[in-house]
């Protein structure tokens, strides 16, 4: 009878976890960073204190850091799945 290494195991549900949004639905991580960037121009165009000197300039220059394409999450994503569900084959079969 094999043991069970729940450390793997547990790596590996964590992954899949994490992954599979990426997986599934890249279109909502995506648009996070941007659309947090346009409801703060928003509320900085409404009459907000700036947080910083020039914060609407650089909002309204500068692209978010985080911006990847929709095609990339998704690969990241399945590339996380496949390594999780490796973790949970390698945790179950030792």
């Amino acid at each position: 009878m094999s043991d069970i290494d729940f450390l793997s195991l547990g790596l590996g549900i964590g992954i899949v976890i994490v992954s599979l949004p990426a997986a599934t639905r890249p279109e909502k991580l995506h648009n996070q960073s941007k659309r947090n960037r346009d409801n703060r121009l928003r509320e900085l165009r409404a009459g907000a204190e700036e947080a910083f000197f020039e914060e609407q300039r650089a909002l309204e220059a500068y692209t978010p850091h985080f911006n990847p394409t929709n095609q990339t999450l998704r690969i990241f994503g399945f590339i996380g799945c496949l390594l999780g569900l490796s973790a949970i084959y390698l945790g179950l079969a030792k």
